[in-house]
């Protein structure tokens, strides 16, 4: 699986193009931002196909490219967890409002549920609910790739802040308790900063301890 992380908007937000090279159709999760570099990325994958366009959760700073995206590629299905599903279309929910970014507002295709199965050529992706961060949060979990997508939820010694609307730190900390289980060489690519993997968290994080 072809792996492409871009750092996109104003809060330096990751989002990741992804690609299934033998049947040449792909994803991006999080756009942050729509712009000149994403397209070049895109394109640059190999992909002959935009499928899907991944939302980890609700917040501006990874859905503000998400309707930008749709128009130029609006075969590519929006996929967002249920329960954040209103946010893409809501500078409130989103949060756009409160910091006073720019806010494009878009509609899901489809909400998903936790142990939804979203296929990609040959590439098959678990959604896991992962609320506490958001209400809504999912993480995509690709189990023979070694790879998970955590958006907030985790990142490389800490995790997500809990404490705007929908967050819960004892939620979060159940949800982390899914994570732990993984497989110790699954790789975690997180919705800020540096790429970690199960194993290193379990051993150097302290919330997973």
């Amino acid at each position: 699986m072809y792996i492409k992380a871009l750092v996109l908007g104003p809060v330096s937000a990751n989002c990741y193009i992804i690609c299934d090279e033998a049947a040449k159709v792909g994803a991006v999760i999080d756009p942050g931002d729509f712009n000149g570099t994403l397209l070049k990325e895109i394109r640059a994958s190999g992909m002959n196909e935009l499928k899907y366009i991944f939302c980890t959760h609700g917040h501006f700073d990874h859905i503000a490219g998400v309707g930008r995206l749709k128009e130029q590629y609006p075969g590519a299905q929006i996929l967002v967890g249920e329960k954040d599903a209103a946010a893409l279309n809501d500078s409130v929910l989103s949060l756009a409002a409160y910091f006073g970014a720019p806010f494009y507002p878009c509609i899901a295709d489809k909400a998903l549920k936790d142990g939804d199965t979203i296929t990609m050529g040959n590439i098959d992706f678990k959604v896991i609910a992962a609320p506490g961060h958001t209400q809504g949060g999912v993480m995509y979990y690709c189990e023979n790739e070694k790879a998970v997508f955590t958006g907030d939820t985790i990142f490389k010694g800490s995790v997500g802040r809990t404490d705007f609307f929908g967050g819960s730190m004892p939620t979060l900390m159940n949800t982390l308790k899914t994570i732990k289980k993984l497989p110790p060489d699954v790789d975690i690519y997180s919705g800020h900063g540096e790429c970690t993997t199960v194993k290193n968290e379990k051993e150097y994080n302290m919330y997973l301890r």
